[in-house]
């Protein structure tokens, strides 16, 4: 099961109904993600259907930067410490995918698994980095 889930890209939902639908399984993670964006102290933009908050600064820039992170996602959300390049956007567009999947999960699921496997063999992470090399 686990190494399906390192493998597993969902695809975008195809129908109007099924992205509103994903839009609102997701929201209780990308309302997290508002308040993470708020603190980023910067101005969001929209991109490939996220909230993107690019160049961080604030509590939320030096989280990112001091954990050594470029981006992190919550649901429709994503915070970044610079403009994400297509590589880093495609990692974390396969997040939101999942949280779309998971809802109000994610986080449990997710944390889950960190605590279990760490960052780097974590299965959602492994998904994300497999489809940003297939670029």
């Amino acid at each position: 099961m686990l190494g399906v889930l390192a493998q597993w890209n969902p695809p975008v939902p195809a129908k109007a109904l099924t992205r509103a639908l994903a839009y609102a399984w997701a929201s209780p993670i990308s309302l997290v993600g508002l308040a993470v964006g708020a603190a980023a102290g910067v101005k969001p933009t929209r991109r490939r259907g996220t909230l993107l908050f690019p160049h961080a600064r604030g509590i939320t820039g030096w989280v990112l930067r001091t954990r050594g992170f470029a981006a992190g996602t919550f649901g429709h959300v994503v915070v970044c410490t610079h403009d994400p390049e297509h590589s880093l956007m495609t990692h974390e567009l396969v997040h939101t995918r999942q949280a779309e999947r998971f809802g109000p999960l994610m986080a449990p699921v997710y944390l889950g698994l960190l605590a279990i496997y760490g960052y780097h063999r974590h299965p959602m992470e492994r998904a994300a980095r497999l489809a940003a090399a297939r670029l």
